[in-house]
């Protein structure tokens, strides 16, 4: 497809550079169109910012000798400004990408991080956290790792917006928000931890108990390893220290005690008799009265 000129005029329109779910350059409303050459270059200096047109050459053209890829290199960036002048800037023997285009990815990133702090948010001032690849399809190690990055910044935003709507009392966005967390990877137990603190927050026993199980089964069918201790501890009632990984000890522990003495979902596993505090990480919304988590009585 033929790429449309924006004329220099035009300049005075802002640009949107989109790397989620695929490129995507737009100047005011119109969509711009450039070879996958001219896309890579884009896309290097948005992830990587200014950077030396040796460095840009190397990694962009890294199979032909390095006077072939800086050859490479200005006639991509002639043909860029050719399209959108000014789009690519040069200035001490670096490039970098022009003031007027910004970024979805970091929008995304200064969005995530800025919020870090706020521990007011409310499910309607959160940022859009749904996970979105970059660059589906770019196989770079430049891309890898950025892309890798960007997934790792959604879970952690994910799993903090779920602990500052939970601790808000907005317990059903705080599950949306934990559960997303889990799609986007569902062996990473600081995601399944989020569901399990919303739920035992409300005062869910049994569905903390029923996604605990569901994380565990997972766990020891993908990676043949038991759940932390921390996590266990939650369910538990006890501050177990077993790290991530480890083998599960042998003696059967029961995940709750009923009020009349008798034990049931013994699954998880432990040193029987053995009894701690509940988790300072459940802070509030403690279960209703009746319920007893390993022999102790809990409050209202």
């Amino acid at each position: 497809m033929a790429s449309r000129v924006v004329p220099k005029q035009a300049m005075t329109r802002p640009g949107h550079l989109k790397l989620f779910d695929g490129f995507r350059l737009e100047i005011g409303d119109d969509r711009i169109h450039l070879a996958d050459s001219a896309q890579r270059l884009l896309a290097y200096l948005t992830i990587q910012g200014p950077s030396p047109r040796t460095v840009v050459a190397g990694t962009l053209w890294g199979e032909v000798s390095e006077e072939r890829a800086l050859g490479s290199l200005r006639t991509t960036v002639w043909r860029v400004n050719q399209v959108v002048p000014g789009l690519v800037a040069g200035e001490h023997r670096q490039l970098a990408l022009a003031s007027f285009i910004s970024a979805d990815v970091t929008e995304f990133a200064h969005r995530v991080t800025g919020r870090s702090a706020d521990s007011g948010a409310t499910s309607h001032a959160l940022p859009n956290l749904r996970i979105r690849e970059l660059l589906p399809g770019w196989c770079e190690d430049w891309v890898v790792f950025e892309r890798d990055r960007l997934r790792q910044l959604h879970l952690h935003a994910l799993e903090a917006a779920a602990g500052v709507l939970c601790t808000g009392g907005e317990y059903a966005a705080a599950l949306d928000m934990a559960f997303a967390a889990v799609r986007g990877d569902p062996l990473r137990e600081s995601a399944r931890r989020a569901v399990i603190l919303v739920h035992l927050a409300e005062g869910n026993l049994v569905e903390a108990h029923r996604e605990y199980q569901r994380f565990r089964t997972l766990l020891v069918g993908e990676l043949g390893v038991e759940p932390s201790g921390r996590l266990t501890g939650l369910v538990t009632g006890r501050n177990g220290d077993r790290p991530y990984g480890a083998p599960a000890p042998t003696a059967p522990v029961p995940l709750f005690d009923h009020p009349g003495g008798g034990e049931s979902g013994s699954v998880v596993r432990g040193r029987p008799g053995e009894a701690g505090p509940l988790p300072a990480e459940l802070g509030r919304g403690l279960p209703t009265a009746g319920l007893r988590l390993n022999g102790m009585q809990t409050r209202p």
